[in-house]
């Protein structure tokens, strides 16, 4: 599987644009009256977690909402999920999720089927990334891959999720090097990096924005990262393609609502977004964190996660998660 992050690749291997949503009658024509809660599937401190955050504040900001956050950490997602789906369909409850989604319910972890949901808006993605603490002796992926088919028991290697996005990578990596390799899971992306410089991993597979400060001061070191290009936000950090493991993927972040949720309502929500993702503070926002805008309404971003979620079995049956 390649998941290419710019936004103009996605849509054009989905062959579809953006769905604009027609409002019908009148459900949503005080919407909303009341605050809204986003609902985010992993603890604080996290890529989600600061998406999520910033996303209520610019609703506040442009589309004049009151908004509340939730985090609701666990069961790879399906405690966040849950909490949405165990409200009225009316969107006051909006669910934060990830790329993970269709790993979970693959697994049965998300007790869930894709259609329970409706998909609002994708509106990030960001690369996967191998890093290291800078007193690590491994300088590239070759030094990696050579450590692990040498030494499979020597490294601990972790990410965030277990037989998530970051560890599909990691087997990506095993499958063309040649290697097998344990895994430690973190139920929020923010402890991954501490983990890693805190000596309880040796190498970790994270989005670089997990641990951007780290990454900026010189504490963790980038061996490559899963974009077809060099990034022009890490343009020291060579591509996984450039030294010779042909893997280019990304995770992408966005918003979802009740499966339930009626049309009218979900116009309203898409007109927000589009506020927020017009606004300078959300651009800046995009910059600050390393993030591509990719920006796929309900239909474009529907297409992808049922894509996603028939692609990833094989290696879900390699680590015997699934039959």
């Amino acid at each position: 599987m390649t998941f290419n992050p710019s936004r103009r690749s996605l849509l054009a291997a989905l062959g579809a644009t953006p769905l604009v949503l027609s409002a019908k009658g009148a459900f949503a024509a005080g919407f909303p009256d009341k605050a809204v809660n986003l609902v985010v599937w992993s603890g604080a401190g996290g890529a989600l977690d600061t998406y999520g955050r910033q996303l209520a504040e610019l609703l506040t900001k442009e589309a004049g909402w009151t908004v509340s956050v939730q985090n609701r950490p666990g069961g790879s997602g399906a405690v966040g999920v849950s909490t949405v789906l165990a409200q009225k369909p009316d969107g006051y409850n909006i669910l934060v999720c990830t790329g993970t989604l269709t790993f979970g319910i693959a697994q049965g972890l998300i007790p869930f089927k894709l259609e329970d949901l409706r998909y609002v808006r994708a509106m990030q993605a960001e690369p996967s990334s191998v890093a290291v603490r800078a007193d690590s002796p491994l300088k590239t992926l070759d030094d990696f891959v050579a450590s692990m088919r040498e030494n499979p028991n020597k490294l601990r290697v972790g990410g965030h999720a277990p037989a998530g996005f970051h560890q599909f990578i990691l087997y990506q990596l095993g499958k063309i090097g040649k290697f097998e390799s344990g895994w430690i899971p973190h139920d929020a992306s923010g402890k991954v990096p501490l983990s890693l410089l805190g000596g309880h991993m040796d190498v970790a597979i994270m989005t670089p924005s997990s641990g951007l400060s780290q990454v900026e001061s010189g504490d963790i070191r980038l061996l490559g990262i899963s974009t077809e290009e060099r990034s022009p936000f890490f343009p020291n950090v060579p591509t996984f393609k450039e030294q010779g493991y042909d893997i280019v993927d990304s995770v992408w972040r966005g918003i979802a609502v009740h499966g339930k949720t009626p049309d009218d309502v979900m116009g309203k929500i898409q007109e927000a977004i589009d506020k927020v993702e017009a606004s300078q503070d959300w651009l800046e926002f995009q910059k600050r964190e390393k993030q591509e805008n990719i920006n796929l309404g309900e239909q474009a971003y529907t297409q992808l996660v049922q894509r996603q979620l028939a692609t990833q079995g094989e290696f879900l049956k390699s680590v015997g998660l699934i039959q």
